[in-house]
């Protein structure tokens, strides 16, 4: 038996407590599983919210705002509690991808006690300048809403800039009867062709939203002006395509090429109905990646209609969603289908309690930690 004497011995200090890896934790969030949506929460290593659209359109679309019980439910809050948004941003002028910011923001009150510090969009102008190139489907009634939403919110917790562009203090007031002053002020005020031209990255914590894309005046409808973003923590990787279509992932792959733009995940274009064509998706070898479909139910079931099967068949996955479901690729962990989650809030989504820890783990896609 070893001994020591008195003099030998050393002073027992309690160990330092282990580290808590930091994480980055991924959910792509469905109040139900019938709307036309794509909506993604991001959380950072320290907590912070960002989300990536968020709309809705179909059942949920007269229904109240979800996101913000989610968000709470998501950081541990109780209704009611505070939080922010750290940074919020939209692909594209389609109301199921900004339609639940629309209703926030035209219905926000100062009780209502969240913030959304940053937006970043960058939509053209319908109606005018690119008015001959879109194809019909400009929904002027929902994005009057969303104008009139940054009006009411700014008019509510004031504007202080938004971070990485360059806006005076003195344009940070509206001027009297200019209802359209912050949505002007903010569009494309970080986002710009010339901006993504350079390298554009937004960086939070850590986790870098790299755009790589943004309209132009060639873009031929609106789908093809989605932003496009790939997010980065470590060695991970998220591509994000909104409503990209053929023309746009064309633009894409000749800007880029296939090696830059294979990710660890890739969320499905225009919901996986007929959006970036198979050269696009064999290119950057999707069927190696993990797939986000933030898909309805009503499209992910009529393959043909929708084009949806083929898109499958591109992945390496069966074109008809029965064989999806009975060949067990369902349960194989490389796709994750927002109309074929686990859980629900269903009706009530607006209220916390509804967002229970098995709802939020079922919609939950990623968590990334480094190393």
């Amino acid at each position: 038996m070893e001994t020591t004497t008195e003099a030998e011995t050393e002073t027992v200090t309690d160990a330092p407590e282990p580290e808590v890896p930091k994480k980055v934790e991924l959910y792509q969030l469905a109040p139900e599983s019938s709307s036309l949506m794509m909506s993604y929460v991001v959380v950072t290593p320290e907590r912070k919210i960002i989300v990536i659209d968020g709309g809705i359109y179909g059942t949920g679309f007269n229904a109240e705002p979800y996101l913000p019980a989610a968000i709470r439910a998501i950081l541990g809050l109780n209704e009611g509690d505070y939080f922010e948004v750290e940074a919020w941003f939209l692909s594209h002028i389609h109301s199921d991808h900004y339609y639940e910011l629309a209703k926030m923001l035209d219905s926000y009150k100062a009780e209502d006690n969240y913030k959304i510090n940053n937006f970043y969009f960058d939509f053209p102008e319908c109606g005018v300048e690119w008015n001959s190139k879109q194809n019909g489907d400009y929904e002027p009634a929902e994005h009057s809403k969303l104008i009139r939403g940054f009006q009411n919110y700014y008019s509510t917790v004031g504007f202080s800039g938004i971070s990485g562009a360059d806006i005076p203090e003195d344009k940070w007031t509206a001027p009297e009867g200019d209802d359209k002053y912050y949505y002007n002020l903010i569009n494309g005020a970080v986002i710009t062709e010339e901006a993504v031209d350079k390298g554009l990255s937004i960086d939070i914590d850590g986790v870098k939203f790299r755009v790589l894309l943004t309209w132009c005046m060639d873009s031929v409808n609106i789908n093809d002006t989605s932003i496009i973003i790939r997010m980065e923590y470590g060695d991970h990787s998220v591509l994000f395509t909104g409503d990209c279509g053929s023309q746009e992932s064309d633009r894409l792959l000749e800007k880029y090429g296939a090696e830059q733009l294979k990710s660890e995940y890739v969320q499905m274009g225009h919901h996986g109905q007929g959006g970036p064509n198979e050269n696009f998706y064999k290119s950057i070898e999707i069927e190696n990646s993990i797939r986000l479909w933030p898909t309805p139910l009503w499209v992910w079931n009529d393959a043909k209609t929708y084009a949806i099967g083929a898109t499958r068949t591109w992945a390496g996955l069966p074109f008809e969603a029965n064989d999806f479901r009975k060949q067990g690729f369902l349960t194989a962990g490389k796709d994750f289908v927002a109309s074929l989650c686990k859980r629900y809030p269903g009706a009530k989504a607006f209220s916390v309690e509804k967002w229970t820890p098995l709802i939020l783990e079922s919609q939950r896609v990623a968590v990334f930690e480094l190393g």
